[in-house]
C-alpha cells in the first residue's frame, strides 16, 4: 500500500504545474499572433478585401482632366496654327453586359473563401502548436526517465563494485552492469539532443520565440478531457466553406464571360476650354464648349474568345466541384481515424497506468531481493529496463490521448479563431 502511495506521488509530480512557465494556452495565442504561415494567409485575406474595393470602382463614375496643345506649320482655313484645349470629362458606364456586377460578386466570394482559408490555417497552427508543445514535454519526460534509469544503474554498479571487492560476484557480472550503465548514459545524451530539437521546433511554430530561458508548463489530466463531437459539424469545416465560396466565385466569372454577347453603353459629359497660342483666348470663336455623349457598341465577332472563356470557367467549376467532394470524403475519413485513435489512446492510458504500477512494484521487490542476495544483477537490470519502458509507455499514452483529443477538436473546429 505504501508503494501505491509512492506511485501516486510520482504521477502527481509528473503532472505538476509551474505557475511561472509558458502555458499551452499562451503558446497557442503566441502562435496565432506570430506564426509566419498565419501572417501570410492574413495578408492574402487583406489583399482579397482590396480586390473587392478594386472591382467596386468599376461601378462608379470616372472624372478625367486633360490639356492638349497643337502646333501646325500650315493651318487650314478656320483653324489656328497654334491651338490648346483644356478638358474636364465625367464618364460613366451605363451597361456592359453585367460584367462589372459579376466581377464584383466574384471578388466578394473570393474574399470569403480567403477568410475561410485563413481560419483553416489558424486551426492547423493551433493543432501543430499543441503537437509541438506535447512533443517537447514528451522529450522532457523521456530525458527524466532515462536519467532515472541511469541513476539506478549507477547505484547498481556501486553495489556490484562492493560485492565484487568482497568476492561475492564475478568480474563478468560487474562488467555487465557497467555496460548497462554506459548504455543508459548514451540514452540520456540522445534524449538531451532530442529535447533541444523539440524546443527549436516549438520555437519555430511560435514565430521564432526565444525559449532558451523559458520553462514549459506541464499538463494536468483535467486539460485533456474530451468533448461531445457532432459529425454534422463536419459540413461547416473551413476548407469546405472555402471551396464552396470558390465555386460561387467561378459562377460569377462565367457570367462575366458572357458579357461579350451584350452591347455596351457609355455616357459622358465634358467641359472644354479652347486657347489660341497656348494661353490666349480665341477671337471671334467660342472658347467654352459643353459636350454630352452617349455611345453604344456591340462586338459582333471576336474570334470565339467569349465562347472559349466561358468554356474555361465551366471546366474550372467542374474541377473545383470535384475537389469539394473529395475534400468532404477526406474530412470524413479524418474524423473516423481520429475517433479510432482516441478510443485506442484512452484504453492505452488506463493500461499504461497499471503497467507503471506493476513495474514500480516489481522493481522494489527485485531491489530488496538483490540487497538480500537472493536476486541476481541480471534480475535487477531487467527490472530496471521494465520500469523504464513502463514510464515511457505511460508518458506516450498520456500525450497520445491529448493529441487525439486535440485532433478531434481541430477536425470539428471546436474553437473559432
Amino acid at each position: 500500500m505504501k508503494k501505491i502511495k509512492l506511485l501516486t506521488l510520482s504521477l502527481t509530480a509528473f503532472l505538476a504545474v509551474n505557475v511561472n512557465a509558458l502555458t499551452l494556452d499562451e503558446a497557442v495565442a503566441t502562435a496565432l499572433k506570430n506564426n509566419f504561415e498565419v501572417q501570410g494567409k492574413n495578408y492574402d485575406y487583406i489583399e482579397s478585401l482590396e480586390n473587392v474595393k478594386l472591382n467596386n470602382a468599376n461601378n462608379l463614375p470616372k472624372l478625367d482632366a486633360s490639356y492638349g496643345f497643337t502646333n501646325t506649320d500650315k493651318a487650314n482655313v478656320g483653324f489656328e496654327s497654334d491651338e490648346g484645349v483644356a478638358s474636364l470629362k465625367l464618364s460613366y458606364n451605363l451597361f456592359n453586359g453585367f460584367k462589372d456586377l459579376a466581377s464584383k460578386e466574384s471578388a466578394i466570394y473570393l474574399s470569403a473563401s480567403s477568410q475561410y482559408s485563413l481560419n483553416a490555417t489558424k486551426q492547423d497552427i493551433v493543432l501543430n502548436t499543441k503537437t509541438a508543445y506535447i512533443n517537447y514535454l514528451d522529450k522532457q519526460n523521456a530525458l527524466e526517465t532515462y536519467n532515472s534509469a541511469y541513476k539506478l544503474f549507477q547505484e547498481q554498479f556501486e553495489d556490484s563494485q562492493n560485492r565484487y571487492n568482497q568476492g561475492l560476484i564475478a568480474k563478468n557480472d560487474l562488467l555487465q552492469v557497467q555496460v548497462n550503465m554506459s548504455s543508459a548514459k548514451q540514452n540520456v545524451v540522445k534524449a538531451q539532443g532530442d529535447l533541444k530539437v523539440a524546443k527549436f521546433q516549438l520555437s519555430n511554430i511560435l514565430g521564432g520565440m526565444n525559449l532558451e530561458k523559458e520553462t514549459i508548463e506541464k499538463l494536468n489530466e483535467q486539460a485533456i478531457q474530451s468533448s461531445v463531437y457532432d459529425e454534422k459539424l463536419l459540413e461547416n469545416r473551413s476548407e469546405i466553406q472555402a471551396l464552396q465560396m470558390n465555386l460561387e466565385s467561378i459562377k460569377q466569372l462565367e457570367k462575366s464571360a458572357k458579357s461579350g454577347y451584350y452591347p455596351k453603353v457609355d455616357a459622358s459629359v465634358s467641359h472644354n476650354k479652347y486657347y489660341d497660342e497656348v494661353s490666349k483666348k480665341l477671337e471671334n470663336k467660342e472658347d467654352n464648349q459643353n459636350i454630352a455623349n452617349v455611345t453604344a457598341t456591340w462586338n459582333l465577332y471576336n474570334g470565339g474568345y467569349d465562347s472559349s472563356l466561358s468554356t474555361i470557367y465551366k471546366t474550372k467549376y467542374l474541377s473545383s466541384k470535384s475537389q469539394l467532394e473529395k475534400t468532404k470524403l477526406d474530412i470524413k475519413l479524418q474524423y473516423e481515424n481520429a475517433k479510432s485513435n482516441y478510443e485506442v489512446a484512452n484504453e492505452n492510458l488506463e493500461t499504461s497506468k497499471l503497467a507503471l504500477l506493476q513495474a514500480t512494484e516489481n522493481y522494489g521487490i527485485v531491489k530488496n531481493r538483490f540487497d538480500e542476495g537472493v536476486s541476481t544483477s541480471t534480475d535487477l537490470t531487467d527490472a530496471n529496463y521494465l520500469l523504464t519502458q513502463a514510464k515511457q509507455g505511460f508518458n506516450r499514452a498520456y500525450f497520445d490521448k491529448f493529441i487525439a483529443i486535440s485532433t478531434l477538436d481541430r477536425i470539428i473546429e471546436k474553437e473559432t479563431y
